[in-house]
């Protein structure tokens, strides 16, 4: 259950509580009733009385909230902002390539304009790809509050907060003991979960003068296989809409010249069996070929181990601070997906296992293979990435000033490692060549000895990102108004970004199936960047607030973006609010100079020339051009232009009994100049128009073609696809806007106290261009190219509070929408709800036992046919496939 500052003044004491206990910056909403605190709040930075907040749509989550219903870690945190739209989770690492990245994305926007902020100061951005925090990177166990920001931010803290801010904030002056032990057991095999954590802190900063702590956490997943669920277990069920498959199979597929015609089509000796069911499925539009259930063997989830610490010094030199901040997070994650898909093998006619009695065959030629190594086992990834940043602070007053100055340094590195199951192409072919290998049927020994040691491990790719800098910010209370001092702030920033990022070129070339080429790609950036902004209290009633921010680029001249808010008070229980903001999102590096490399498409085409409509053309050959995935040129481009924005907000909090409120905000965000990756599947809808980004094998030199799948051996310079285009360019604009709802109600009773809370976020429009000029199109409750916009999305809480007993239940909805459908079907994916219950019982002074059920009712993700992840039949993106969860806690705490 998230908190919604309502801006009411004096927001009753009941309502606070219910709202997690943690109303305010200041952690203390007793203390603000007895003296007017003077905090500084997420979204602006003059320190303001408590009761003058208000002007800002911030939702607040509280660490106690986030135990109390077994949450694990900071994207699933997130999952309890209804204004966020999707989060990129580790899940996406199985066969995707993330490195385990988890990211958040604000109003759908992309997590590239979502700011996440750690104490108000930024992070690394992830090393491969530059474009925003990880949110492995935050210190779980550390965090005492997240406050969203759910308006445009970019006057206050920088370009990249378009969409809003997510602002991370740990303890502070923490003493005592902190320890806690969890454990997570689905109800069915696989995805559970363990975690131990330790906190230690000593000194009172107001007593003392000092405060030191410092938190250890170790948190692992076990991988779940999405074989061990029925909705995940294939993507070959007719019945349910799903047909996706690899024509890639075992035993292989291979590409013969048929004897009457001499024309290149596909076989399968096993296919006249049925091939070899469960994983190898007969083609029922190609009757001569089989299919292969890559689904089966892949993760749902993958194995994980997390382990983060944090730490936090603070020393008191008068009337100033001095604090020294380190946090490092060690994030390892370990995915699996189906054997490597080995294509292009050409196997001689003196092959021993030549399929020389395959009706038609012309056996005086060679055929080609494509082979599914299993015998080779799952090909197994490891992500390894470190984040660590170091902050220095000094936080103090000289005179009527109050001052903030601090300097960062920030690193993210990555890297990834294949474990098991790639196979170095050349072996494989020269095992063909000599007749050891045997592609369509089992092994000798030998053999499997041979592929064994064809296995490839390494480290294909490693990059390194780095953010250091400085800031200095200063405020003070100006002249009197009528309602009060007007405020002024003025700040400074100046950071330095490096990014580098590299291949090892001998793995990448050996093992095709990595989806990688060979690059060696850096860039650096200076951004300076000067902050104004003031606060006027015209009347008792009217507050205004103006601040601008210029930000000079080393690479992209300067910008500067205003922002205006207004808060208006006409009663004791009514707010009014609002604002309008520009932004200004310069590329990020990777955007610029992220390498240029071919890797295959997520989703499965038919060639439009050589297999319009799934039906192979005379020059076509099924196995190569019908329903397989094509190679795509990926990478940065250094002549982007910069993300232009505008946004809007309107709003009210109401008070409309005691112990009650309820706030409304409207938002309406417009975008020019998007920049993201091409959409593939825009260059397949529309190939004529589109068809500047195809390259076809005829195309390219002899040279060239041996770099790619499609233009070997008896493909070479045929008319096939050699890769498509997508690299990263400014698609158009984006223009959306929607409603926020939240409410809350407390009241106490015979049976203790009662907490009940709602936030909803509704997506009214959102509409994008892929190509600047081109019509917008609607994607609200309607999955379009890679993904929908959820048009409602709803959190429902209730906790009591019973003694030493506290119960909480909560509800989290997502609306149904219409379907990819990109084979035809008519799908409309199903509303997602699930219900958690938890509950906690304080044995003791300090020592508390907590458990629960996540996903109650058990409740199965929706069916959908969306074919741009590995995992097929549900959407990982936005479910949770582990079913329901029994978890337990045992904490103890002593201060």
């Amino acid at each position: 259950m998230s908190k919604q500052v309502s801006g009411i003044a004096p927001i009753p004491k009941a309502v606070a509580l219910a709202l997690g206990g943690a109303f305010l910056a200041s952690g203390a909403y007793a203390q603000s009733a007895q003296k007017q605190e003077r905090i500084e709040i997420t979204g602006s930075a003059i320190k303001r009385t408590v009761d003058a907040e208000g002007a800002l749509p911030i939702t607040t989550i509280t660490a106690k909230e986030l135990r109390e219903t077994g949450v694990t870690s900071t994207e699933e945190a997130l999952q309890k902002v209804a204004a966020m739209q999707t989060t990129l989770t580790s899940s996406q690492s199985v066969g995707s390539g993330t490195g385990g990245k988890a990211s958040a994305n604000l109003r759908g926007l992309g997590s590239n304009k979502t700011l996440v902020l750690l104490n108000g100061r930024r992070l690394a951005a992830f090393a491969f790809d530059s474009q925003s925090v990880d949110l492995n990177a935050i210190p779980f166990a550390a965090i005492e509050r997240i406050e969203v920001l759910r308006d445009g931010a970019s006057a206050i803290y920088g370009t990249d907060a378009v969409g809003g801010v997510i602002n991370f904030i740990t303890r502070s002056n923490f003493t005592g003991v902190d320890l806690s032990v969890e454990s997570y057991r689905p109800s069915k095999p696989g995805g559970s979960q363990q975690r131990l954590s330790a906190a230690g802190g000593l000194g009172d900063l107001n007593k003392d003068g000092y405060n030191a702590w410092i938190s250890y956490d170790v948190r692992s997943v076990e991988a779940l296989a999405a074989i061990d669920r029925n909705f995940s277990r294939t993507g070959f069920d007719p019945s349910r809409g799903l047909s996706s498959t690899s024509g890639t199979s075992y035993p292989a597929n291979f590409t013969y010249t048929r004897l009457s015609d001499q024309r290149l089509v596909g076989g399968n000796a096993t296919r006249a069996a049925g091939c070899v069911p469960p994983l190898s499925i007969a083609d029922p539009a190609f009757p001569a070929t089989c299919r292969f259930d890559f689904t089966a063997m892949v993760d749902a989830i993958p194995e994980q181990e997390l382990r983060t610490l944090a730490a936090r010094g603070s020393f008191k030199l008068g009337n100033n601070i001095a604090s020294l901040e380190f946090v490092r997070a060690d994030n390892t994650n370990t995915a699996r997906v189906a054997s490597d898909p080995v294509t292009g093998l050409t196997m001689p006619i003196t092959s021993p296992f030549y399929p020389r009695a395959f009706p038609g065959i012309d056996a005086t030629k060679p055929v080609t293979v494509g082979w599914r190594m299993i015998p080779g086992g799952k090909r197994t990834n490891e992500a390894e990435s470190v984040a660590q940043r170091a902050v220095f602070d000094l936080t103090g007053s000289y005179g009527d000033w109050d001052y903030k100055a601090g300097y960062f340094d920030t690193v993210s590195r990555a890297k990834e490692t294949i474990r098991d199951g790639y196979v170095n192409k050349a072996l494989i072919q020269a095992g063909v060549t000599s007749g050891l290998l045997n592609p369509f049927g089992d092994n000798t020994p030998a053999a499997l000895a041979a592929i064994t040691a064809a296995k490839m491990t390494g480290s294909p790719t490693q990059a390194k990102g780095t953010t250091k800098g400085f800031d200095l910010r200063v405020s003070r209370e100006l002249f009197a108004m009528a309602g009060g001092n007007a405020g002024l702030s003025v700040g400074l920033e100046q950071r330095l970004e490096t990014y580098r990022n590299d291949t090892d070129d001998a793995v990448v070339n050996a093992v095709p199936s990595l989806g990688r080429s060979p690059y060696h790609a850096g860039g650096t950036r200076r951004v300076t960047a000067f902050t104004g902004e003031m606060l006027f209290p015209v009347t008792k009633e009217l507050e205004l607030q103006l601040a601008l921010r210029t930000d000079k680029y080393s690479d992209f001249g300067t910008s500067s973006n205003p922002k205006v808010g207004v808060r208006y008070q006409p009663m004791k229980s009514l707010v009014l609010r609002g604002s309008y903001n520009t932004g200004f999102r310069a590329p990020a590096l990777d955007d610029l100079y992220g390498p240029n490399a071919v890797t295959f498409t997520s989703d499965s085409y038919n060639d439009p020339l050589l297999c319009p409509g799934g039906r192979v053309s005379a020059q076509g050959v099924d196995v190569r051009d019908c329903g397989q995935q094509p190679q795509a040129l990926t990478g940065g481009d250094p002549l982007l232009k910069p993300e232009t924005s505008k946004a809007f907000t309107l709003g009210f909090a109401f008070e409309p009994f005691q112990n009650g409120t309820i706030s409304l905000d409207f938002w309406k965000i417009e975008l020019k100049d998007q920049i993201g990756a091409f959409p593939e599947q825009a260059v397949f809808e529309d190939p004529s128009r589109f068809a500047a980004r195809y390259t076809r094998c005829n195309q390219l030199s002899a040279a060239q073609q041996a770099l790619y799948d499609r233009c070997q051996g008896a493909y070479a310079n045929s008319r096939a696809i050699a890769f498509i285009d997508t690299r990263t360019s400014n698609l158009g604009g984006v223009k959306t806007n929607g409603f926020d709802l939240t409410a809350a109600y407390a009241f106490t009773t015979g049976l203790g106290r009662t907490a009940l809370t709602y936030s909803g976020t509704i997506v009214s429009s959102y509409e994008y261009q892929r190509v600047a000029g081109d019509p917008f199109i609607p994607n609200v409750g309607k999955y379009v190219d890679s993904s929908p916009i959820f048009r409602g999305q709803h959190v429902i809480g209730l906790d009591q509070k019973m003694g030493a007993l506290g119960v909480s239940f909560a509800i989290r909805h997502k609306s149904g929408y219409q379907d990819q459908n990109s084979g035809g079907q008519t799908n409309t994916v199903g509303a997602y709800t699930l219900a958690d219950l938890g509950l906690n019982y304080q044995v003791a002074k300090g020592f508390v036992v907590a458990g629960g059920l996540k996903n109650l009712f058990d409740t199965d993700p929706p069916l959908t046919n969306q074919v741009s992840t590995f995992q097929r039949g549900y959407d990982p993106r936005f479910t949770d496939p582990t079913g329901r969860t029994l978890w337990l806690r045992v904490s103890y705490s002593a201060k």
